[in-house]
């Protein structure tokens, strides 16, 4: 039962991960051909540059390393002359990462060649959002 219970929570949020992942791959679509200025004004300024064969590559990321303490649950005692009952429980303390990564790749003229994600769905959904395909793309300011 409990393992039914799980199953049904879980599948949603697995497949709005591919829905996330299809939102992203849709809208870096969208900026391959443009000019690096519209990657900057859909997701703002990177947060790190670098150059690598003669191309601009322009990151955003977001998100980190998680830890969670060990928990004990379960009613320990010192039964049985002071030797610990197997009903005290304990979880190992555990560690996620939860991150996103986006590379565009540009040539020195400024025009987008390449695009790269990386990480989990649930972490770049705020790209996603940003690159949504119906969005506009225009580097000229409305006036």
């Amino acid at each position: 039962m409990l393992k039914r219970m799980l199953f049904v929570a879980l599948v949603p949020i697995a497949l709005a991960g591919c829905a996330s992942f299809e939102a992203l791959d849709a809208g870096l679509n969208t900026l391959k051909g443009q000019n690096r200025d519209v990657a900057f004004a859909r997701l703002g300024f990177p947060t790190d540059q670098k150059e690598i064969a003669g191309k601009d590559v322009f990151i955003w990321s977001t998100g980190g390393i998680y830890s969670q303490p060990a928990t004990y649950y379960g009613g320990c005692s010192d039964r049985y002359g002071g030797i610990r009952s197997m009903s005290c429980v304990s979880t190992m303390p555990s560690t996620y990462s939860a991150y996103c990564e986006i590379r565009v790749i540009a040539e020195k003229s400024g025009t987008i060649v390449d695009t790269q994600r990386r990480g989990d769905a649930p972490t770049c959904e705020t790209y996603a959002n940003r690159l949504q395909a119906g969005v506009p793309i225009s580097t000229k300011t409305q006036q």
